[in-house]
């Protein structure tokens, strides 16, 4: 991986491809690839079916990428471990976040997140997420009071 880090559209790409997936984890914990009607030559011939409970800590990711690649791919995901990742900037958070239409429970962890302001209208994507872990992530107490008052709404 460089250093400016990966995208979590490569990581899940990457980690829950047919060629790269095992299918041997027993019944509802694999993928389902569905056909996709999109235009020729996109990037995914095939789609991701991702299970809802998705785990990618660790993974060097510091942006969002495609985001229509995101709501393809994440329409089932409920939580999300993003711990221990390269994610410095909200805007980039917030993107991922507002593709995932069933997010409950996110996980930021040890993500570079100290100093980094976020606006009101990127904690409006989280408004959706019942639980949110921020452990060690240097955020400012004005950034989570942003974030609690648009999860608790």
């Amino acid at each position: 991986a460089d250093s400016n880090g990966r995208t979590f559209v490569e990581v899940i790409s990457e980690k829950y491809s047919p060629e790269n997936f095992p299918y041997r984890r027993g019944p509802g914990m694999g993928v389902v690839v569905v056909p996709t009607a999109g235009p020729q030559g996109s990037p995914m011939k095939d789609r991701l079916n991702l299970p809802s409970v998705l785990v990618l800590n660790s993974c060097g990711i510091s942006r969002a990428g495609d985001q229509t690649e995101i709501a393809a791919f994440c329409s089932h995901v409920m939580e999300l471990d993003l711990s221990h990742n390269k994610l410095q900037d909200w805007h980039e958070i917030s993107k991922i976040v507002s593709n995932i239409p069933n997010l409950e429970f996110l996980n930021l962890s040890s993500n570079p997140l100290a100093g980094m302001p976020l606006e009101p209208r990127c904690a409006e994507a989280f408004s959706r997420v019942r639980r949110l872990v921020l452990n060690n992530t240097q955020v400012s107490w004005d950034t989570v009071l942003l974030l609690t008052r648009e999860i608790t709404e």
